[in-house]
């Protein structure tokens, strides 16, 4: 009896505890499941801010692409504005001085089929022109130990001919003395290109000055070849963006086709217009496919001249005439201004700046009329502002 009393007393005690346990077991779980319902949205918002800040981040390294910026004209000059109309030019216009707009403005119609008037935001090819860019890309290489322009160009391209002899300098100012290549309208790659102007060989020892985009080609696929990049890229990443160009492109992608600034380019013949035939601009690697508004050409100008793309030694270098020809290294030295020019069927573009920097001078024509010399208008231009 007292064993069987002892047994069920056990068996209340071991009862007892059992339910006790689940019993701590069920709030234990209560209050898990409260802590969750309770922290878990602010957790989740703590998270979703997180993620916000870290895309942030993320997005603020990431610069979106900026659109151009509107540009008024500009008639501060009167006398000028009078001469360029009664020259019946038909283009873009920006002059400046001691840092101040005189003249910036739209002349003629950009398409004369639509009837579509010049402005300050009208783009055109700006052709050879470029060539000044892939020179300050070749010198910021030069400046970051990349390359030395005394380097002979055998040794980027070892079956060069001629290789050992010419230097990186005779491509910068046309003494190369390569033969050079015959421009098509077929599209050819820039291997293609390069190929061609080693098949074609040298006329003669450097030295000799003679203009020619060949030079340029293979500055072009040098700066590709040691950036490992393609060379728009590097312009839009080197010279483009740090000049603060909004409104500058490339010719072989639809941009320029697409946008409602672009201009038609027309040659006047005996009074009667005809628009221009594009090239095909694989043909121009690096030598005539950009376009860009005058205010973009005056911007990389000034970033020259303010030390922004190149130190001063390498903008000495680069204006420093190689040959006779006072070309330099993208632009001519000459007495009075520091010029390039460039042109296209259709196009012409004379971009000019004092030796001092305090007048610039950009002229955009999309009428190719024999009867008006950019560079007589340059100098007409620069004459007057100096009187």
């Amino acid at each position: 009896m007292l064993a069987e009393y002892h047994a069920f007393s056990l068996g209340k005690i071991m009862n007892k505890k059992i339910w006790l346990s689940s019993l701590i077991a069920v709030l234990v779980v209560l209050a898990v499941v409260t802590t969750i319902f309770y922290y878990l949205p602010q957790w989740q918002r703590a998270r979703e801010g997180s993620t916000k800040t870290t895309q942030q981040a993320k997005n603020k390294s990431i610069e979106p692409a900026k659109q151009p910026e509107t540009l008024s004209t500009v008639t501060a000059d009167t006398n000028l504005d009078r001469y360029i109309s009664e020259l019946g030019f038909s283009g873009s216009v920006l002059v400046v001085k001691d840092n101040k707009v005189i003249l910036r403005k739209g002349y003629g119609e950009a398409n004369y089929e639509q009837k579509i008037p010049n402005s300050p935001n009208t783009l055109f090819p700006i052709g050879s022109t470029q060539k000044a860019m892939i020179a300050t890309a070749i010198l910021q290489l030069q400046e970051k130990k990349q390359l030395q322009v005394t380097d002979a160009i055998a040794k980027y391209f070892p079956d060069f001919p001629n290789g050992q002899n010419i230097r990186l300098f005779n491509l910068l100012n046309h003494t190369s003395g390569i033969f050079g290549r015959n421009q098509t309208n077929q599209a050819e790659t820039s291997d293609e290109l390069v190929n061609e102007i080693k098949a074609n060989g040298t006329v003669g020892q450097p030295g000799r000055w003679h203009y020619l985009d060949a030079n340029y080609i293979i500055l072009t696929k040098l700066l590709e070849k040691i950036t490992h990049t393609d060379y728009r890229t590097y312009l839009k990443q080197h010279i483009i963006a740090p000049s603060y160009m909004t409104g500058t492109g490339f010719m072989n992608d639809t941009t320029y086709q697409q946008s409602k600034q672009a201009s038609v380019g027309y040659e006047l013949e005996k009074g009667h217009m005809t628009p221009g035939a594009l090239p095909n601009f694989s043909q121009l690697f690096g030598v005539g496919d950009m376009y860009m508004n005058p205010t973009d050409m005056y911007l990389f100008d000034r970033a020259l001249f303010t030390h922004k793309l190149l130190k001063s030694d390498s903008l000495n270098a680069m204006l420093k005439p190689g040959s006779s020809s006072q070309y330099g290294m993208g632009f001519y030295n000459d007495p009075a201004l520091i010029v390039n020019r460039g042109y296209l069927s259709g196009w012409s573009v004379s971009n000019g700046f004092s030796h001092g920097g305090r007048i610039y001078i950009v002229l955009f024509s999309n009428v190719r009329n024999h009867a008006i010399s950019l560079s007589d208008m340059n100098s007409k231009i620069y004459t007057q502002l100096t009187n």
